[in-house]
């Protein structure tokens, strides 16, 4: 007997040690692995030999395997400090950089070039009077972190009105013809 309960407890502890983190992802889709790195906006997994940036956006949630491990108290940091600096730049990005009624007209008017240019200017929140009027988050239009988030939506917004207004501007002449 007691060489019985000794191997099984041998067993779990192996099992313990080998124990993995599990993510699940928004699409529901599960996934176990290990948890490399946590950062505001990005969680990094290794899952099967392959490693994975994945977007908090992304993310329904994470179980740690270990507790005591250094990423899961980072983890738990960064969770219980409500400001997250990537998503208040992508939602002021999102809420109040302006122009969008600017770009639709310029993609009507110059269609792929006005994306090329808008693809090329660095968008900040201290440009914009929206964002400076109405923003909450001033105190971070400083952070690297924050700004890389900002430029990233902004851009991607006004390239998809750029978009928009060219795909508006072939609409229209297929009208005409």
């Amino acid at each position: 007997m007691k060489k019985t309960s000794l191997f099984f407890l041998a067993m779990l502890s192996a099992f313990t040690m080998y124990a993995n983190d599990t993510l699940v992802l928004m699409n529901q889709m599960t996934f176990v692995g290990k948890v490399q790195k946590v950062k505001s906006c990005m969680l990094t997994f290794k899952t099967d030999g392959a490693t994975y940036d994945i977007p908090a956006t992304e993310i329904f949630s994470v179980k740690f395997a270990d507790t005591q491990d250094k990423v899961y108290i980072k983890y738990l940091d960064q969770s219980q400090n409500n400001q997250n600096n990537c998503i208040a730049g992508h939602i002021d990005a999102e809420n109040f950089h302006g122009k969008k009624g600017v770009h639709f007209t310029l993609g009507f008017l110059f269609g792929p070039f006005a994306m090329i240019g808008t693809a090329m200017t660095n968008p900040k929140p201290q440009k914009g009077r929206d964002t400076m009027l109405m923003s909450t988050n001033k105190s971070l239009f400083n952070d690297p972190e924050y700004l890389l988030c900002y430029k990233r939506r902004a851009k991607t917004m006004m390239v998809g009105y750029d978009l928009l207004g060219w795909s508006a501007w072939l609409a229209f002449v297929g009208l005409l013809l």
